[in-house]
């Protein structure tokens, strides 16, 4: 799976678990995706510069994101 359909998962799963189902994209020298989760604003960080263990590391901190949200049954990883 190569970076843009990694990152394209991970945008669509995370606007799957806002509460309002938006999220915000910004990017300058990084993709910054924001949402609202249990009410609260919190952003994740994705690289737009990836190496070959891309998936690998996005996973990674994917899952230690999901971790902070308090989410006692979330879906399964898209990636």
């Amino acid at each position: 799976m190569n970076a843009s359909k990694v990152n394209k998962a991970i945008i669509k799963y995370l606007q799957c678990l806002t509460d309002d189902n938006l999220i915000s994209i910004h990017q300058h020298k990084h993709i910054k995706i924001e949402g609202v989760y249990g009410g609260t604003k919190r952003s994740l960080t994705l690289s737009c510069s990836p190496s070959s263990l891309y998936q690998k590391y996005t996973r990674s901190s994917l899952r230690r994101f999901l971790r902070t949200l308090d989410i006692e049954n979330p879906p399964a990883l898209p990636i």
